[in-house]
């Protein structure tokens, strides 16, 4: 029997406590030892608090502490959970990798082009295994849409996403006393979120990049609210408009709101080949496509063009990507990662570039470009780093 994993987390909000609960499971099943929780907050590693989130928990030997560098220092640890607000990374996770430690960042992995560019060339250069959080594409739902897709070319993605202000949960980080949101809703902020498509929309992005392949430009423009309809730090935009160009030559349209006092949640999937679509009614994914004789005689039925895609099951998305996370670095080899850190910059840099055709009248913004180009490098860079 191969020894247990030892992992650590950083950060024990609302994802950090996600993770936890998943890797409790796996600690019962003998495949990790959960060593170190760390935390800026004290009160974010009280026993009694997590074993509100995780049943079962007990802290018995696990190292808590509210410093990350001697925890890094002094707990022998294998993999390294990164669950903190993108905006507040501080080398942390450059410092693990250098120390060999195998890393789980969750999206987005940064606010600022530069700083992720500098985490995934310390990942690469260290060889240490490395994801990010996109756990959706653990989604048997979405599988199913990835399988269907694998011997077709997309040729245009939809989604539209209205989701209110106010659902965004209360966080745990005391982002009161750090000169951010009293309410400590981070996510609605745009300085601490980076805007709710970069916080939240980026799930999707990768949704389409899963069944799409890559990114090659974005175009985008957003409806900012008012000065005087901010609440609480609440200030993301009303609506974004944003457009994908894909390197296989599909079109991605990604519509997304954030109303306040609107208190209702919907949305709308649709995703076209070149023989058919798809579309997402409840729980079932229907590919509406004909391949029956062709020309037909006559018009086809309902039943001649819909088809229920099988799907398998449900599945707790966290812990499936956890799982696939710890049995590469159990095996040596990133063969079970649906995604790595460096395949996810592209996520990240289609987002971030997305607030960057915003801040300029709706450029299109080439993602090649906005690696290097001189004219992006005040949006790349973190604010407080020397040119």
């Amino acid at each position: 029997m191969t020894s247990p994993i030892n992992v650590g987390i950083l950060g024990l909000g609302q994802r950090g406590l996600q993770h936890l609960n998943a890797l409790w499971k796996l600690q019962s099943e003998g495949q990790v030892k959960v060593c170190a929780l760390i935390d800026a907050f004290e009160e974010n590693l009280a026993e009694t608090k997590l074993q509100r989130y995780v049943e079962g928990f007990r802290r018995g030997d696990i190292c808590t502490s509210t410093d990350f560098n001697p925890t890094l220092a002094d707990v022998k640890l294998d993999a390294l959970y990164f669950a903190i607000p993108p905006g507040v990374h501080n080398g942390e996770l450059i410092r693990a990798a250098n120390a060999g430690v195998h890393i789980f960042a969750e999206k987005p992995m940064s606010l600022y082009l530069d700083e992720a560019v500098e985490m995934e060339r310390a990942i690469r250069e260290s060889g240490v295994i490395a994801t990010a959080g996109f756990q959706q594409r653990h989604d048997p739902r979405y599988e199913a849409v990835q399988r269907f897709l694998a011997d077709k070319q997309v040729v245009m993605l939809t989604f539209v996403v209205n989701i209110p202000l106010e659902a965004h949960s209360v966080k745990h980080t005391a982002t009161e006393k750090l000169s951010g949101p009293q309410n400590r809703v981070w996510t609605a902020n745009v300085e601490w979120s980076g805007t709710s498509v970069v916080e939240a929309g980026i799930h999707q992005v990768d949704l389409m990049r899963y069944w799409c392949g890559d990114i090659a430009w974005v175009q985008a423009d957003y409806v900012h609210r008012n000065a005087d309809d901010i609440v609480d730090g609440g200030d993301n935009p009303y609506a974004y408009s944003v457009k994908f160009g894909f390197e296989s030559g599909a079109i991605g349209n990604f519509l997304q709101s954030r109303l306040r006092k609107a208190y209702y949640s919907d949305g709308y999937q649709n995703v076209l080949w070149t023989h058919g679509h798809i579309k997402f009614e409840g729980n079932d994914v229907i590919a509406y496509y004909y391949d029956g004789p062709y020309p037909p005689q006559q018009r086809p039925g309902g039943n001649e063009i819909r088809h229920l895609l099988p799907v398998s099951g449900n599945r707790d998305t966290t812990l499936q990507i956890s799982r696939a996370f710890i049995e590469s670095i159990a095996t040596g080899k990133p063969d079970s990662l649906r995604n790595t850190f460096t395949s996810s910059m592209n996520s990240l840099a289609a987002v971030l570039g997305a607030n960057i055709s915003d801040r300029l009248g709706g450029e299109r913004v080439y993602l090649r470009d906005l690696f290097t180009a001189e004219k992006y490098a005040p949006f790349r860079r973190k604010p407080g780093k020397m040119a």
